[in-house]
C-alpha cells in the first residue's frame, strides 16, 4: 500500500541515497592514506531519482570520482578528512530530512483514515 504513494518512494530514495554518500564518505576516509585514491561522492539526488523512476541505475553509476577534489596530496591521493566530515553531516541531515517526511507522511495518512 505504501509502495503506491509517490511521496513515500522518494523519500525511500532519499534515505537510500544519504546512505550511499554515508558510504562513499566512510570510504574515502578509509582511503585517506592511500596514494593514487581518488575521492568519490554519489550523484546529485535529481540523478539518482530520475534513473531509479527509468530503472536504469547500477551500483557503478551512484558513485562518482571527485572531477574537482578539495585537495590533492603529492601522492595523487585527493583526500580531505575535513571535507569529508562536511559531506557525513550533509549525508545525516539528508537522511534526517528523509525520516522526517517518512513521519508526516505517516501522520498525514493515520489523519486522513481517521485514527
Amino acid at each position: 500500500m505504501f509502495d503506491s504513494l509517490d511521496i513515500m518512494r522518494m523519500a525511500q530514495a532519499f534515505a537510500a541515497h544519504a546512505a550511499t554518500r554515508q558510504q562513499a564518505v566512510s570510504q574515502n576516509v578509509a582511503n585517506a592514506d592511500t596514494p593514487g585514491y581518488r575521492s568519490r561522492d554519489a550523484i546529485p539526488f535529481t540523478e539518482y531519482w530520475r534513473a531509479s523512476q527509468e530503472r536504469v541505475l547500477a551500483r557503478g553509476d551512484i558513485l562518482r570520482a571527485d572531477e574537482q577534489p578539495a585537495t590533492v596530496a603529492p601522492d595523487g591521493n585527493t583526500v580531505s578528512v575535513e571535507f569529508e566530515m562536511m559531506r557525513a553531516v550533509e549525508a545525516r541531515q539528508q537522511h534526517e530530512m528523509a525520516l522526517g517526511i517518512y513521519a508526516m507522511s505517516r501522520d498525514l495518512l493515520r489523519a486522513s483514515l481517521g485514527k
